[in-house]
């Protein structure tokens, strides 16, 4: 079979990372240059899972565009076929319509969206589900739409259609009015008259194109319309996926319509990531090209991410590399979706793997807490509290997550207010910083004496003050004075690879005060927590924890 040039396939920078069809790495470097070359296309033998296609002609290899990215062995070059260019072309039409969903962007009023527009494109979904024809008349939309936005939407006036019928053509290029150029715009330009509506009777749809894709990938066609309810009609009313034609396609499996699904791909770097859904590829809190919030949490980078001791939340740092965070940039949004209980996808990369989908997430809390920079500066930074739930539909979330955000104020804590960064110059002005840093731990610990209950994340979510105050006082050193390890070590970055713990668990009712946490190393923690000898090491260590402690609240010498 001949050969195809490059010349016949989309020239789509977005042509990478295909799985199951197609990859180009030519395209991916220089689309306008390589869609003329005239070399022949091919399909490597796929040795790590994946096809790659590139061009044979002497202009192409090019070190970048040789396949090194294949694991071992020599390449097997076969023609491409004709499905494989239907494939690739498919799934670039998939991800360009995708990728317009996630840029719709309703108005808003009075603090409140406008859904005329994601209202009116799930009707024009189900549509599609349903088998009907590609086009249909203003008339027909005008009182089907009349009908959603009386019960779905922000009521219905009687031009209630006219706006979403010509912005999602004239601005979304969602689809198509025929004849547009006939119609009467209003003075403003901004939409047709609904005089001229009424008298023209315009036909409207989806482009061929797109309605094609949608009408024979309907997997293509749960995802969208996943997308547009999961970010606008969340959670779902019982009875609105029958009044918009989607029930058959989507009730039930709303949750696995969303790609990607959690836990089901991992990515070697955030470029591959990236190659595969678009979005950014650098920022640790950016959306996906389907518009849907990420957070990423590299276990290898310059943040504190974790998951918080004893219970199923994660401490996610914020935005921002060097000097104190502000709610600016990734913050804002994180708050945004904070305020309107909207979940995101956490992205996880443990020390040497890949980047995986862990979980779907909602922010229960924030606070401000003492990190350090790239810089390896004491600076004030974000900590946003996630609770991962079973998918972004409201109506999944488990009942405490649920209380979780009840109990949320969507305001700022603020750990570091009336402390300093626990840094010292000299052991006099250690002891003084650790004293400050307890007299704030205790003086928290009196306001919440007086309450009946704490909330479940104040209850669990360790002082920030009191681990700066014991990573103060233990000076880069493990503080079990019978540590066979190497009490000394620090990370590539210079850090002390000490992890801080209440000797008596927090959760069994341990004082979250330095006097009871100590901080150890690796090895020496894992014997307190699940070695043998555990019970009189944990014993040993209390001591060990009010001994120090005293030492630094009552004499003017750290360590003495």
């Amino acid at each position: 079979m001949a050969g195809r040039t490059f010349r016949d396939i989309p020239e789509d920078p977005d042509l990478v990372a295909l799985p199951g069809h197609l990859t180009s790495l030519c395209l991916k470097l220089d689309p306008k240059y390589h869609a003329r070359c005239t070399g022949e296309v091919y399909l490597t033998k796929p040795l790590d899972g994946r096809s790659y296609a590139r061009c044979e002609c002497p202009r192409c290899n090019h070190p970048d565009i040789r396949p090194r990215r294949l694991k071992g062995g020599e390449e097997a070059r076969l023609p491409v076929d004709e499905e494989t260019i239907e494939n690739v072309s498919h799934h670039l039409e998939a991800r360009k319509f995708i990728k317009q969903l996630g840029h719709l962007a309703p108005r808003g009023r009075d603090g409140v969206t406008l859904l005329h527009r994601p209202l009116l494109l799930l009707w024009l979904l189900g549509r599609v589900a349903n088998g009907q024809p590609r086009l249909t008349r203003w008339r027909e939309v005008r009182e089907a739409f009349k009908e959603l936005a009386a019960k779905y939407g922000n009521g219905a006036g009687p031009d209630a259609a006219v706006y979403p019928f010509w912005v999602l053509h004239a601005t979304d290029h969602l689809w198509e009015i025929s004849p547009a150029d006939k119609l009467t715009l209003t003075s403003g330009r901004r939409r047709p008259t609904l005089s001229s509506l009424d008298a023209i009777d315009p036909a409207a749809g989806f482009p061929p194109v797109i309605h094609n894709l949608l009408s024979t990938q309907t997997d293509v066609l749960a995802q969208a319309a996943a997308l547009v309810l999961v970010r606008f009609f969340n959670p779902i009313a019982d009875d609105f996926l029958q009044a918009t034609g989607l029930h058959e396609i989507l009730a039930g499996r709303e949750m696995e319509a969303l790609l990607p699904i959690p836990g089901s791909v991992n990515y070697s770097n955030r470029t591959t990531l990236w190659e595969a859904h678009g979005g950014q590829r650098v920022s640790g809190i950016g959306p996906l090209e389907d518009g849907l919030m990420c957070v990423f949490a590299d276990e290898e980078g310059p943040h504190a991410d974790r998951r918080i001791p004893d219970t199923n939340l994660i401490e996610y740092r914020g935005d921002g590399l060097v000097g104190h965070q502000r709610m600016t940039g990734g913050n804002q949004q994180l708050a945004n979706y904070q305020a309107e209980q909207r979940a995101i996808r956490y992205w996880h990369k443990p020390l040497g793997g890949d980047w995986e989908f862990e979980s779907w997430a909602v922010i229960v809390e924030r606070r401000y807490v003492w990190g350090k920079d790239t810089k390896k500066n004491w600076r004030r930074e974000y900590a946003w509290v996630l609770a991962p739930v079973p998918s972004p539909f409201r109506d999944t979330w488990p009942a405490e997550v649920l209380a979780l955000l009840a109990e949320d104020t969507h305001q700022t804590r603020d750990d570091t207010l009336g402390t300093e960064a626990p840094v010292a110059a000299n052991p006099s002005d250690a002891r003084e910083r650790y004293q400050r840093l307890c007299a704030s731990v205790e003086s928290r610990e009196r306001q919440n004496s007086g309450r009946s209950t704490r909330t479940v994340t104040e209850r669990y979510f360790r002082s920030a003050q009191a681990r700066l105050a014991v990573l103060l006082r233990a000076d880069g050193r493990c503080e079990n004075p019978k540590c066979a390890g190497q009490p000394n070590d620090v990370t590539d970055k210079g850090d002390p690879i000490l992890e801080v713990d209440h000797v008596n668990e927090l959760a069994r009712g341990g004082r979250d005060h330095p006097s009871t946490m100590i901080a150890l190393c690796p090895n020496c923690h894992a014997i307190k927590t699940r070695g043998s000898t555990r019970r009189a090491l944990q014993k040993e260590l209390l001591g060990v924890a009010r001994g120090l402690h005293l030492q630094l609240s009552t004499r003017e010498v750290l360590g003495l």
